[in-house]
């Protein structure tokens, strides 16, 4: 970010070039994801942000560079959520998520809004992840995810942006 942008609100930060290719994913909240109060449990987030990420795999057709069709996996070594509003039993969900490479590690970040109140976010996270072997240790990124991640969208402004376009 340029000094000039720095401190600018976010309608006034011209968008990324790619920001058409950020991943969004829906789901609708389940009764067993509830607790007694009737709203969504704050660890079923995780679970959210893991759905997203492997539903991003799968579109971007990565799922061949991931476990069971080889040996390695993302292992989460990092994780941080910030609850916004409570979500109840079958409101649907939209989750944004945007991933980068940093060196061996991917960085992703997600937005949850409700899908029925647009721009209206309930949380938002990242998640750190570490590419590893069936004994858990450290191995490469492939070249295909590479060369994948370099292409995907990133926004220093994450998710604040994204309130433009949700």
């Amino acid at each position: 970010m340029t000094e000039q942008q720095f401190g600018q609100s976010p309608d006034k930060i011209p968008l990324p070039q790619n920001m058409d290719r950020v991943f969004v994913y829906y789901r609708r909240v389940n009764f067993v994801e509830t607790d007694a109060m009737g709203v969504v449990h704050h660890a079923n987030y995780l679970n959210f942000f893991e759905e997203a990420r492997v539903a991003w795999l799968r579109q971007r057709k990565l799922m061949s560079e991931h476990y069971p069709s080889t040996s390695m996996c993302f292992a989460v070594v990092q994780s941080q959520i910030e609850h916004r509003r409570s979500v109840r039993f079958d409101e649907e969900l939209k989750i944004a998520l945007v991933a980068r490479r940093e060196k061996l590690k991917v960085c992703i970040r997600y937005a949850i809004y409700k899908a029925s109140y647009p721009g209206q976010m309930v949380a938002q996270g990242e998640t750190l992840l570490v590419p590893v072997d069936n004994k858990l240790k450290p191995v490469r990124l492939s070249k295909k995810i590479i060369n994948k991640l370099e292409s995907e969208p990133w926004v220093e402004l994450w998710p604040e942006i994204c309130n433009l376009n949700f």
